[in-house]
């Protein structure tokens, strides 16, 4: 079920919550209770039973003062890192191959093996260095055994590792599965530096999260790693391995400290039993034990505000993370307070319904109750939310056993319940799916804006929240987590997450320190380019100089921006002068220091505009009191018209009025006009208005007026000359490109630069009085994507083995072109765990199989013998399973299959229509007759019959090798779709209206959808 997360909307973060009115307590209003606690199913875990040598152990003298303190001493309680017997760590030195690999043997819980090996070696003759040679042999062997080193890497194993090696090791360790779209490793400044035979392993690592890029964007292959970055690096490593090893950890608030003393048998056993209510709602109980006999201590290591210690260092309220190994406690992490708050929030993301509210106590009152025999006390407090709603928290306590269902409260750096609220205290609160409020924590309703470019992004795991790293403008870096309801924007576009990348430009709205609505934009002329070390501005010029500009940015500060001889200016694709720059231009601007004012590169924005339509008609009225044009149609008595598809409709009006702003740019032919000039000279003219919406008004963005006669083209660009601004299309027209030239590519409006030869194209033209030349008023341009349908594969499956599957009678697309059916079987296609693989014989009932499953489950030919065959009769032997799938072709790996018995189509039923097995090719040669390859624009979804509306939709051609404009919104069904976006695969929920397709269809049947980044 797709998950649904609300937010009451903030619509009042500057104003005063108390400016609602609130609903007396005579009125009745929904009601909000506490999560109850199960007191009864809680789980006990005792400290490790050696517990005094595990405080030893993670007891360092030399590590206050290291970043990575708390992953070393995590480590160590562990059994991971280790002393070097003088209660030292040595976090600054570099660790060597030798030391490395001790650390993933140990990660793996493979010391003993090693233990028992060295010790069957040593004697009592052994030297302090016989001893260490023979551990670093006996953590080698292991190390190679485990497929952690190879025989190639066996050497210089006393000298520091580099972050490359190191890297692919721990891959190893871990059982990271190599990934071949190399997207994080190509963002690397210095990518080319890594070895080309971990790349794969590397942009695991770096996905996982397990190794990170340097704040700089450089990975930094060949660079020494410390022995304190080796255990943060081994931390997050371990954490992929809990299940493996044994362990598990948990996330809570300690709600109950008790402490109580037993005899037995002459051991006096002093206990420590600290209670936790989880984030999930369970509860644990963590327990220490003293135990007089033999001076014995089970116990656990406690990291507490920067210090190491048993469990004394716990009290109640503190949030904690706990690692339980086996049954035994061995390590809590006191963390920051809002930290397990975020726990709580991405726990609650597992339900269905989990809704934020923002509020303030208005009112709280106490009543008391007789219910079956309890008394009861219920304290109310009655919350004004930030849009004026109302709502009552009850939380109840039963006089006759003394429970109490109370909510977590944070108030001043306190935890309790909720007596620690009072009258006008502003609070965020989270209701989950029961209506039972999970906290309530008592801060002021603070919002803020950080606008900058996108460093990281993070997505939602099952411990933390989404996150996004943002440098800004004000040269700092800021973090924050993603509320669930967040707005995000590309482009004007909603989006998600993912599609944020490195050195995106972004504004981001953050209230109480959760992002609640981030837009970023992705247009330049090197999208996602910032300069090794540097920075990127962008904004509007507001006053220019000799060399040098103000540039004010969209949080409204300005800069100085310095121009220099070799500041490379960019406009449109093309390099000019510095004198091309005007005041009112959008820029970028780019340094190669953080701490420069000198631009390394300019570039003058002609910005991508995602706009609502392009109307034609004829000017009657230009009102610059109002700010409005008016628009009639071209004979004066029609109605004004809209661009739809590759045709002119006409508007629901015959009179159309716009409204225009400092921005909106007019032209005739080359020359920018004014309006005033607009009004006095070119009433009556014909324009084509670009509108977008800006505010909620239907806006004009830029407005090109005719002054010659109209004709349209349908046809391909056959060459294009950007210098002279001139194109010519395969019907032998030359159009000229001015400023006044509308192109729309993918429902944008994009620079002219965006022309390119082999462009299918759609233009609507004028020759300008007197001129026999054509002047390109509007250019819809459809861009050969060649390559994108190359993964697809259609055919009969032949055989299933437990990783792999070949296919007999298949196809696929050479750029766009649909081959021949091959008649031989193919090679083999690997099948990861990842690979989505699905049956849709019955489209009511899809079965989604694993690799396991797929193997297992009568899919091969061979399985799928006909039991009334005869060869004298109709049918087939085999009554076969056919597929269409994406392939990634770097490795022949599915990325995902469906497979329909005895068809491609529903009731199709191939095998029981033919004779002979050589019949196959053309039955589906027949079938794919019927194949389309469309592009397009969504429009709506219908649900109900799952078909998909697509605008402004081009279909390949393979006579003419271009894309034809259909003339018509066209409708595809998606029931049996395989969905695909940047090599991933997606669901019907991940399209959105606006984004643009790529769909391999048979007639109305899409089998193959592509979602464009």
């Amino acid at each position: 079920m797709k998950r649904l997360i609300s937010i009451i909307t903030l619509i009042a973060l500057v104003n005063p919550l108390s400016s609602f009115a609130a609903t007396s307590f005579d009125s009745q209003v929904p009601v909000f209770t506490a999560m109850k606690t199960d007191m009864a199913d809680a789980t006990d875990y005792t400290g490790y039973a050696n517990g005094l040598e595990l405080m030893i152990n993670a007891n360092f003298t030399d590590i206050g003062s290291d970043p990575y303190e708390e992953a070393i001493v995590r480590m160590a309680a562990l059994g991971v890192a280790n002393q070097h017997g003088d209660r030292k760590y040595y976090p600054a030195d570099h660790v060597t191959g030798y030391e490395a690999l001790g650390f993933l043997v140990r990660l793996m819980g493979n010391e003993n093996a090693v233990m028992q090996n060295v010790y069957a070696q040593v004697g009592s003759s052994s030297s302090v260095s016989q001893v260490a040679l023979l551990m670093n042999q006996a953590y080698l062997n292991q190390a190679t055994a485990s497929g952690i080193i190879t025989a190639t890497e066996n050497v210089g194993l006393n000298n520091p590792v580099s972050k490359e090696q190191l890297t692919v090791w721990t891959a190893r360790a871990t059982g990271q599965a190599p990934v071949f779209a190399q997207e994080a490793v190509f963002s690397f400044n210095d990518w080319q530096y890594v070895n080309p035979t971990y790349r794969s392993l590397v942009e695991a690592m770096v996905n996982n999260g397990i190794v990170s890029v340097k704040n700089d964007g450089s990975f930094g292959p060949k660079d020494n790693v410390t022995r304190s970055e080796m255990a943060n690096i081994s931390k997050a490593a371990l954490a992929t391995q809990y299940a493996a090893r044994g362990l598990n950890s948990g996330f809570g608030l300690v709600i109950g400290a008790e402490e109580a003393t037993v005899y037995n048998d002459g051991d006096t056993v002093t206990s420590h039993t600290y209670t936790v209510k989880n984030t999930d709602g369970t509860v644990t109980r963590l327990i220490a034990e003293d135990h007089s006999a033999g001076n014995r201590q089970n116990n656990f290591v406690v990291y507490k505000d920067g210090y190491v210690s048993d469990q004394r260092a716990l009290a109640v309220g503190d949030e904690i993370e706990y690692v339980i190994d086996g049954d035994a406690v061995k390590y809590v992490q006191v963390m920051d307070d809002d930290l397990i708050l975020e726990k709580i929030n991405a726990n609650t993301l597992a339900d269905v319904y989990a809704t934020f509210h923002y509020g303030t106590v208005s009112e709280m009152k106490t009543e008391n109750s007789y219910n079956l025999g309890s008394s009861i006390i219920t304290d109310i407090y009655r919350m004004v939310d930030v849009t004026g709603d109302t709502f009552d928290i009850q939380v109840d306590e039963d006089l006759y056993t003394g429970l109490r269902d109370d909510i977590i409260t944070y108030k001043d750096g306190q935890i309790g319940g909720v007596k620690l609220l009072a009258v006008g205290d502003n609070v965020e609160y989270l209701v989950n799916e029961n209506r039972e409020v999970i906290y309530i924590k008592v801060q002021p309703i603070d919002a803020t804006t950080i606008s900058g470019s996108v460093r990281e992004v993070s997505e939602l795991t099952e411990t933390s929240p989404a996150q996004i790293t943002v440098y800004g403008y004000d040269d700092k870096l800021y973090t924050y987590p993603l509320a669930p309801y967040a707005d995000l924007t590309i482009n004007g576009r909603y989006t998600d997450l993912t599609n944020f990348v490195y050195g995106m430009n972004v504004t981001m709205d953050v209230a109480n320190g959760y992002v609640v609505r981030a837009s970023a934009e992705s247009y330049s002329g090197e999208p996602g380019y910032i300069p090794q070390y540097g920075k990127m501005r962008i904004g509007k010029v507001s006053a220019l100089y000799m060399n040098s500009f103000i540039i004010t940015l969209s949080n409204g500060s300005t800069e100085v921006v310095d121009i220099g001889g070799d500041t490379l200016i960019t406009k449109d694709g093309n390099a000019v002068s510095f004198s091309a720059l005007k005041v009112g231009n959008d820029v970028k601007v780019y340094y190669d220091d953080i701490y420069s004012t000198d631009a390394t590169k300019l570039e003058i924005e002609a910005p991508e505009v995602l706009f609502q339509v392009i109307y034609k008609g004829k000017i009657k009225n230009v009102n610059e009191a109002r700010n409005e044009i008016q628009f009639i149609g071209n004979d004066g008595v029609s109605k004004p018209q809209y661009i739809n598809n590759s045709e002119w409709e006409p508007t629901d009006d015959y009179n159309l009025t716009l409204k225009y702003d400092d921005s909106t740019d007019v032209y005739v032919g080359n020359r920018l006009v004014p309006m005033n000039e607009v009004e006095r000279s070119y009433t009556s003219y014909t324009a084509y208005a670009v509108v977008k919406s800006v505010y909620g008004q239907s806006t004009i963005v830029k407005m090109s007026i005719k002054t010659g006669g109209e004709m349209m083209y349908t046809s391909m660009v056959s060459n294009v000359d950007h210098t002279t601004g001139k194109f010519d299309i395969a019907t032998k027209e030359n159009f000229s490109i001015t400023g006044a030239t509308i192109v729309i590519k993918d429902g944008l409006v994009v620079p002219s630069s965006k022309i390119a030869s082999r462009d299918s194209v759609f233009v609507v033209s004028e020759s300008p009085m007197g001129s026999y030349a054509q002047n390109a008023m509007i250019v819809k341009v459809v861009t050969p994507y060649d390559d994108i349908f190359d993964s697809i594969r259609i055919g009969a499956v032949e055989d299933v083995n437990r990783s792999t599957v070949t296919f007999r009678n298949y196809a696929g697309y050479t750029n766009n072109f649909l081959n021949d059916v091959d008649k031989t079987e193919s090679g083999s296609y690997k099948l990861y765990t990842s690979s989505s693989v699905v049956d849709v014989t019955d489209p009511a009932d899809q079965v989604s199989l694993t690799p396991y499953e797929l193997f297992n489950g009568s899919y091969s030919k061979w399985d799928n013998v006909d039991s009334t065959y005869k060869s004298t009769t109709k049918g087939l032997k085999y009554d076969r399973y056919y597929a269409f799938m994406v392939v990634n072709e770097a490795d022949s790996s599915i990325v995902a299959m469906h497979l329909r018995h005895q068809g491609l189509l529903d009731n199709q039923n191939i095998d029981d229509n033919l004779y002979e097995e050589e019949d196959i090719a053309d039955e589906l040669e027949g079938t794919f007759e019927g194949a389309v390859l469309t592009r397009g624009m969504v429009v709506s979804n219908d649900e109900t019959w799952d078909r998909l509306e697509i605008t402004d939709s081009h279909d390949w051609t393979d006579y003419t090798g271009i894309w034809t404009a259909n003339r018509a919104n066209i409708y595809i069904q998606y029931t049996d779709a395989i969905f695909i976006k940047n090599n991933d695969v997606k669901t019907i929920d991940d399209v959105q209206t606006g984004d643009y397709l790529y769909i391999m269809r048979i007639k109305e049947d899409a089998l193959v959808i592509f979602i464009e980044s």
